[in-house]
This record gives structure tokens, C-alpha cells and sequence, in this order.
């Protein structure tokens, strides 16, 4: 299965994270340990899959939204997540899943995706890097792409002694995104990276490539915020965004009189605000190629 599975007929991507489950039932306070609260993020996961007609893929997780797989949109292809979103220390090794494999993955017609945080410079950049390599050989024998989203996090914070933290420079993040992108490009189809911060970067990035390069929010991006920094990666050499909790930010507000969640309210969002927003991306990205 590959990547042009996942392109619209325009050549750019639209890509639907539902794979951050235990993330989502934090923000609206749910206990995953009881199950009327399982059947509550079922019934919203449900809403969200409606979306899928409006994006180009769909990224499902195998604890939470696995079991709707069949649920999607024709037109919008499938991403299985590799890893468990359990927090994690950004220099350690992702969490994978013990009892999921790239063959289910294969027998799902779906592509594999995998969430990293990485830094050129941390000890187990050589160990991960490894991963990587070894996803991407056996993804290769089973005929399906591997998607490759790369966070790059400041190493220092990791190293430094708590009394110097408060010292440390702004990272260079533009040399460090731009390393690491060289570093691993060789190993995935499909690759997301944090917005850089102007234009030449993104280009310059895009350059270095020879596979579609995708963009993703930062975690205090609001939508608005997003929005243009979309449209700035698109401009220069982008092709689509990867995107979740930043579509529907405000989604744990909608509460009813005894701060029970309301549903009604939450759906009625999710098709209307969620669906537009998505609908304005498609349409920067649409408008962007064109130009280009």
C-alpha cells in the first residue's frame, strides 16, 4: 500500500489523527478505567470519523478507534500508529505496541505511522534511528509506506543541571530539524515535521526531500494560528498537513449545566466549526498548488 493512497486528486494530503485517545479523554476528563466513560469517547470518535469525508487519511490507534476502521470514508485512506500514546520522555524509545504488527497493519490495507521525538545530538539517536530502519525494511517487504512523524525537542533541557536551565539560549531549531531531516530521510515514505519558522527553511527543507513533506500544529497553536503557518509551508513546498486536537481545541467547553459532557452540543461543533476548518485547509492547500 502506498503513499498515493493517501493524495488527493490535487497531489496533496489531508491526514485526520484519531490516534491520540488517552490525550482526548484528558482534556475532557474522562477515566478510561470506567467503562460509561469508554462508550462516551466511542460515541465522539464516531463523530469525528464523519469527518473522514473531507480528508484524504485517517490515522486510527489499535486500543481505542481500531474497531471503526470500517467506518471511514471510501475516499480516505487508513494509518495504523505503531506506537502507544502513554507519556513518554521525548530521549527515550517510543512505546510500541507489544501486540501489534506491521503484517495486521499490511492485512488492513492500511499504511504504518509512527510518532518520534528526536534530537541529533541525544544518546539514543543512533538507537533510534536503528527503529527506523528496521520499520522501514520490513514495511518494504510487506508493500506498505511508513509515515514518519518527527518532533524535534530541545536536548538541552536534558542534559543541562536544573539551576542552568533557566539560562539556555533559544535552540537553533531550523539547524537541528534541518540535521535530523537529513539524518532520517532515507527511512520513510511519507514525512510530518513541525512548521519551520519562515519560508526559506520550509523550502530549503523541501529541497532536501524526496518525499512529501507534511506539516503538523504545535501543541499551543491555535487554529487561527495554524492556519497561516499552513499556509506559508504550502507556499513553499509543502504537500498537506497532518492534524488532531488542534481542529477541535475547544471541544471539552461543551458542557451542560452539571459539567456532564454535552454530546448534542459536542457533534453539532464537530460538523459544523471542525468540518469548516477542515474544509479551509483543503482549500489553502488546493490553491496553493495551483499557484505552484
Amino acid at each position: 500500500m502506498h503513499s498515493n493512497y493517501l493524495q488527493s486528486s490535487a497531489g496533496w494530503f489531508a491526514i485526520l489523527e484519531l490516534d491520540h485517545n488517552r490525550d482526548l479523554a484528558h482534556s475532557l476528563g474522562l477515566d478510561l478505567s470506567l467503562p460509561d466513560n469508554i462508550v462516551l469517547l466511542d460515541a465522539i470518535n464516531r463523530q469525528l470519523l464523519t469527518l473522514s469525508k473531507e480528508v484524504t487519511g485517517i490515522i486510527f490507534d489499535p486500543i481505542y478507534t481500531f474497531k471503526f476502521l470500517d467506518q471511514k470514508a471510501k475516499n480516505a485512506g487508513a494509518l495504523l500508529s505503531l506506537q502507544q500514546d502513554r507519556e513518554n520522555l521525548p530521549d527515550s524509545m517510543p512505546l510500541l505496541f507489544p501486540n501489534f504488527s506491521l503484517e495486521e497493519i499490511s492485512n488492513n490495507y492500511a499504511l504504518a505511522k509512527l510518532e518520534l521525538d528526536f534530537h541529533p545530538s541525544e544518546a539514543k539517536a543512533i538507537e533510534k534511528k536503528q527503529l527506523l530502519a528496521e520499520i522501514r525494511e520490513y514495511s518494504q517487504m510487506l508493500n506498505i509506506d511508513f509515515l514518519l512523524k518527527l518532533k524535534i525537542y530541545d536536548y538541552a533541557q536534558f542534559v543541562l543541571p536544573k539551576d542552568q536551565k533557566s539560562k539556555v539560549n533559544v535552540v537553533d531549531f531550523a539547524c537541528d530539524q534541518l540535521f535530523a531531516i537529513q539524518e532520517l530521510r532515507s527511512l520513510v515514505d511519507i514525512l510530518v515535521i513541525q512548521n519551520p519558522s519562515d519560508p526559506l527553511a520550509m523550502a530549503t527543507i523541501v529541497s532536501e526531500l524526496d518525499v512529501p513533506c507534511l506539516v503538523m500544529a504545535d501543541e499551543r497553536d491555535s487554529y487561527d494560528v495554524f492556519k497561516e503557518k499552513f499556509r506559508m509551508a504550502m507556499e513553499n513546498g509543502a504537500k498537506g498537513y497532518c492534524l488532531g486536537e488542534t481542529l477541535w481545541q475547544e471541544l471539552p467547553t461543551y458542557r451542560r449545566s452539571d459539567q456532564s459532557l454535552d454530546l448534542e452540543g459536542i457533534n453539532k461543533y464537530i460538523a459544523t466549526v471542525v468540518r469548516d476548518r477542515l474544509m479551509e485547509l483543503n482549500r489553502i492547500a488546493s490553491e496553493s498548488l495551483a499557484i505552484h
